[in-house]
């Protein structure tokens, strides 16, 4: 499984990243030319200007495949899948689907499209897009878990994983009526359909999937959305225009530039930006100071953890006593509020307080150094062995966190060593496990990605070892739609997750999203590393 940005995304969806005021600009964004209210308007009216992530490094090369991160706003205007989400991301409703009929046995799924829908290159989306988007993403290098978990459960998924067919024989396709045969029902299918994009065969057909998401294509990609690229100024901005050859309703904002910055909240205040997101405390206190824009704070399952390798037997943390001294020994409560006020909420379980499902009975974290040391002393944790504690996230904000953690556990009688990983996360975690500790993110499509890292995941397994009690509980809960049983069954996730306490849940973060007032007709804001559906087409500029 690869590692995604949902596991390691920037505090600023796409900072690595260069001043929005480069010397290479898309046509618009003239200097000294801004709206009545902030946000550029280059001299017309219908042209917005955004920062935002479009895959690992926000390089701006090209656009990132939706199959491994989604949510960026270009990502959400060019491509379409079978349903698209309301802002909850549980609600659904049809897009290219003109309908959809799920069998009483939840095993049959059959999908028909809507006529006359065609790619932006004017050949027509098809049952055989589907299909080859389908079996494709269970090859791919790049691809998201939340895909490849509710995927595999397609008949024939097997066969396509281990090399022996391109086919799944599970999906049978009949001109615009596709039918998904499974195995096992999957819980939130069409939640998770919502998600995925459909992809056109014809264009992608021949590359390699696992070099796929570098693909030529991704510079100027054939769409289904109302929007796609019209220029590419590699390294510098990418502009997109609207596809011509879209069904629906057609934006008012005509032209989209992708831009970069390295001061979002003097972008803002300049006119140089009209929409981003972020959870960095210091930009969202910056951004109160611009008040040509309005801030939109969203509720997500953003999870900052740690994770223990629990693969080295000489781990201070290999005792379950030892991990349980962490919830007493650091004071979560005003390290979590001093950095990170009015975005961190402090989680004691992979169920946040105020969620159905949520365990009331869990104990919250308790700030008490002298329970801490009689855990350590109970554990047999070696004092003079030197604790390697890790991170992979460059924000100060994140650096002043861990540091402050070593520093109180230093306080605790431990030796410490806080470095930053020097290589690829992926690799670091999984792979060379130079580690004790590690501090880790995860943006998750819902609670079930949370417990899904316990079992049936290759890369997890490595540093926690085979949970055949996880293994079961999740099978139940991916194949569960009544939401009643299903809250039970995240109970007892729960109840296990406390008892063995694998990885610790620390806090989970608030992303703001923030939006030029010069931008009108915007509804409810979800998710934004999600795409759900934003009503873009009635967006209006003033």
């Amino acid at each position: 499984m690869q590692f995604s940005r949902r596991t390691c995304v920037s505090a600023l969806m796409g900072l690595s990243l260069v001043s929005v005021g480069c010397s290479a600009q898309p046509d618009s964004q003239t200097t000294g030319s801004t709206g009545a209210n902030g946000g550029q308007s280059g001299g017309d009216n219908s042209t917005i200007n955004v920062v935002e992530s479009l895959g690992q490094g926000a390089t701006l090369d090209q656009i990132g495949t939706p199959w491994f991160n989604s949510g960026a706003l270009s990502q959400a205007v060019m491509f379409r899948g079978l349903f698209r989400a309301e802002p909850n991301l549980t609600d659904v409703k049809d897009d290219l689907a003109a309908s959809s009929e799920l069998a009483e046995d939840g095993k049959t799924f059959t999908v028909t499209l809507k006529d006359g829908l065609k790619w932006s290159d004017g050949k027509p989306i098809t049952g055989d897009d589907v299909a080859w988007s389908l079996s494709t993403i269970l090859r791919a290098a790049k691809a998201n878990a939340i895909y490849v978990t509710a995927f595999k459960q397609i008949e024939g998924a097997q066969e396509v994983i281990g090399g022996k067919t391109s086919d799944l024989s599970g999906v049978k396709v009949d001109g615009q009526k596709v039918t998904i045969a499974l195995s096992n029902p999957v819980g939130d299918l069409k939640p998770v359909l919502a998600q995925f994009m459909i992809l056109p065969r014809h264009a992608l057909e021949k590359s390699d999937p696992l070099k796929m998401d570098t693909d030529a294509y991704w510079r100027k990609p054939i769409t289904s959305g109302p929007f796609e690229v019209g220029q590419l100024s590699q390294g510098n901005f990418i502009t997109l225009v609207p596809n011509q050859n879209y069904e629906g309703a057609k934006p008012s904002i005509q032209k989209i530039n992708v831009v970069r910055s390295t001061d979002p909240a003097s972008d803002a205040k300049s006119g140089k930006l009209d929409y981003f997101a972020t959870n960095d405390p210091e930009i969202i206190k910056a951004m109160a100071e611009v008040d040509t824009f309005t801030d939109n704070p969203v509720d997500v399952l953003f999870y900052r953890y740690f994770v223990f390798n629990l693969s080295d037997n000489s781990n201070p943390m290999t005792n379950v006593k030892a991990r349980e001294a962490l919830r007493y020994g650091i004071d979560w409560k005003s390290l979590v509020g001093g950095l990170y006020p009015n975005v961190g909420k402090i989680i004691a379980s992979g169920v946040p307080e105020g969620m159905e499902g949520h365990d009331t009975t869990i104990e919250q974290y308790t700030f008490d150094q002298n329970r801490a040391k009689e855990l350590l002393k109970e554990a047999g944790v070696d004092m003079n062995r030197t604790l390697r504690l890790r991170y992979y996230y460059d924000d100060q904000t994140s650096i002043n966190f861990m540091t402050a953690v070593a520093q109180q556990l230093m306080e605790l009688g431990m030796k410490v060593e806080v470095l930053k990983f020097q290589g690829d996360a992926t690799s670091e975690l999984y792979s060379t496990r130079k580690y004790d500790i590690a501090f880790k993110g995860l943006s998750a499509f819902s609670v079930g990605e949370w417990y899904s890292e316990y079992s049936n995941n290759p890369t997890f397994g490595q540093i926690i070892g085979a949970q055949p009690e996880f293994d079961a509980l999740n099978a139940k809960l991916n194949q569960t739609v009544d939401q009643g049983e299903r809250q039970k069954i995240l109970g007892e996730l729960q109840k296990l997750e406390q008892d063995k306490q694998l990885k610790m849940p620390l806090y989970r973060l608030q992303q703001h999203v923030f939006v030029s007032k010069r931008i009108n007709g915007t509804a409810k804001f979800g998710n934004p590393l999600y795409i759900y559906d934003n009503n873009f087409a009635k967006w209006k500029l003033s």
